[in-house]
């Protein structure tokens, strides 16, 4: 908010403006009663055109003050959701392996979302309800200072009741809050595996298991409502019995010392107005405990561990390509054997060295460390002699294109999707697709290199999503490419046409491959089992 603190100034002050008018009400209506009896009292007229123009002037201060809170919040929302967009795209990769994609998704585009409708229906209250309470109560103590504190000796009593209620409000609000990011977890399973969920024919299977976390829902959402429901009639009882003693003591003082009716209808106008304020703003229990408990959530993701940068060398945008690994030791947390013991490997620049083994023999561990996506536990890795734990992050990553078993596509254009987070160069556009045997399939489809491909590639066939990936590598022309497992789904005559892409660039680029073909490596200058 303190980015927009002057929007947020002149909305107080909108809202000031409204609440001014407030006490003047039960002047108003006392002066009637007082005076308005009289044989040669004030004319008739004068009582609504007064009336009118006081709500009049609480209409324009409160229109302002409205829209310069709503300019306020949504800016500020918007902030806030560019902040934790930094922050997911600076998690340590840990965080990334056991955070699910709709927990992300919910925290930087629902929460924030819930938390602007809620914020702004507490931030809306406290001034169009606060401010106007603090005004009657002044004046209140302006009429009868005796009596206002007097009424005041129920405010502890409510305040407990409070504190009761919204301790079991915050515990539910946290467990309907968990169980909600549960159920967005489990639709984006859905979305994410319906060809699975529809080839062992698991419908009625996955209908049961969102029923049972839609269920558990529900039931937090109806403890949480349940909970707020009761505060409202307890604090409203507690107001009751205090403002009944009031009004009675109103009236025996009163009698007792010959006061006049303006003086008790303005007393008891004002009461009865502070009591209207105040019953609102107890409302906002509810969704104030709803807001902080989503804000928590969002909070935990910004306070997540990010990514060490550590490395203050820059290296030229195309570095000689010079790799090697030295005595690196590798274990992960919670595994009882590391996945890499001492390993020393070379990977000579403009060669091409081939990385073969079974499942699990630490082939993804070596690209996930040459990456920077990790730290070893021990040894080093070099790139052109430099420790890469020396490198800024975007220096070393740079270096690099890659392309995995599991390809990642974006939501976007071919053309889009293939010179991602760099200029567009068309002639390098279409030398890319060409070196990945794609161009006459993207000159075919219905617009050209403009045609959005779907969520990661949902458009596109398997060998044609792979295809694209290796077109985005080629189109990076960085100094060192790994391939992993990179032409699998490829047929023989696309994968033949893509090794020679491959292999024209041969003594230039250096390249490491994962694969388990022969075909796929037989040309390597060194092959590591």
């Amino acid at each position: 908010v303190y980015p927009h603190r002057w929007g947020a100034l002149l909305t107080v002050l909108a809202y000031v403006g409204a609440a001014a008018t407030e006490p003047m009400i039960p002047k108003l209506i006392g002066y009637a009663f007082g005076e308005g009896f009289a044989k040669d009292a004030f004319p008739l007229w004068m009582i609504p055109v007064v009336l009118i123009g006081l709500y009049l002037m609480r209409g324009i201060f409160g229109f302002a003050g409205q829209y310069l809170f709503n300019w306020t919040v949504t800016r500020s929302v918007m902030d806030f959701r560019a902040a934790l967009v930094n922050a997911l795209l600076r998690l340590d990769a840990q965080v990334y392996t056991r955070m699910q994609p709709g927990t992300a998704v919910s925290k930087v585009v629902n929460d924030p979302q819930q938390i602007l409708q809620l914020v702004g229906d507490v931030g809306m209250s406290v001034l169009r309800d606060g401010l106007p309470a603090i005004a009657m109560l002044a004046y209140l103590f302006y009429l009868n200072w005796q009596l206002t504190l007097l009424s005041l000796v129920v405010t502890p009593l409510m305040a407990l009741i409070m504190k009761k209620v919204n301790q079991r409000m915050r515990l539910m609000a946290s467990k309907s809050y968990d169980s909600q990011l549960l159920l967005v977890n489990k639709v984006d399973d859905l979305a994410r595996a319906w060809r699975v969920v529809r080839q062992f024919g698991a419908e009625a299977h996955e209908r049961d298991r969102f029923a049972d976390a839609a269920h558990e829902v529900r039931r937090n959402n109806l403890k949480t409502a349940t909970a707020a429901a009761l505060a409202q009639p307890l604090s409203q009882l507690v107001a009751a019995v205090g403002l009944s003693f009031i009004i009675c003591v109103t009236l025996w003082q009163a009698r007792a010392e010959g006061t006049g009716v303006q003086a008790f209808a303005e007393f008891v106008t004002a009461l009865l107005l502070l009591t209207s304020r105040l019953r609102h703003l107890s409302d906002l229990a509810a969704p104030l405990t709803r807001a902080s408990v989503i804000a928590k959530g969002c909070f935990e993701l910004m306070d997540a561990p990010k990514e060490a940068d550590s490395g203050t060398l820059e290296l030229p945008i195309h570095a000689h390509g010079d790799l090697a690994m030295e005595d690196v030791r590798l274990t992960y947390p919670g595994a009882s054997q590391p996945a890499l013991a001492g390993l020393s490997l070379a990977f000579p620049a403009g060669k091409t060295t081939a990385l073969v083994g079974a499942s699990g023999a630490g082939k993804s561990s070596i690209i996930h460390l040459l990456l920077g996506l990790g730290r070893p536990d021990a040894g080093r890795i070099l790139l052109d002699g430099n420790d890469i734990e020396a490198l800024t992050r975007l220096s070393l990553r740079r270096q690099f294109a890659v392309v995995s078993q599991d390809i990642v596509l974006f939501d976007d254009s071919v053309a889009n999707n293939i010179a991602y987070a760099q200029p567009r160069d068309e002639a390098r556009l279409e030398a890319a697709l060409r070196a990945a045997h794609l161009w006459d399939f993207a000159r075919a489809l219905p617009e050209g290199l403009e045609t959005n491909v779907g969520a990661n590639g949902s458009k596109l066939s398997g060998g044609q999503r792979q295809r694209l990936a290796i077109a985005r590598a080629l189109y990076k022309d960085a100094p060192i490419w790994i391939f992993d497992e990179a032409t699998s789904a490829l047929d023989t005559e696309s994968e033949r046409a893509v090794q020679q892409a491959l292999a024209a660039w041969s003594g230039r680029k250096t390249l490491i491959v994962i694969a388990h073909r022969l075909s796929t490596i037989r040309d390597a200058d060194a092959i590591h089992v």
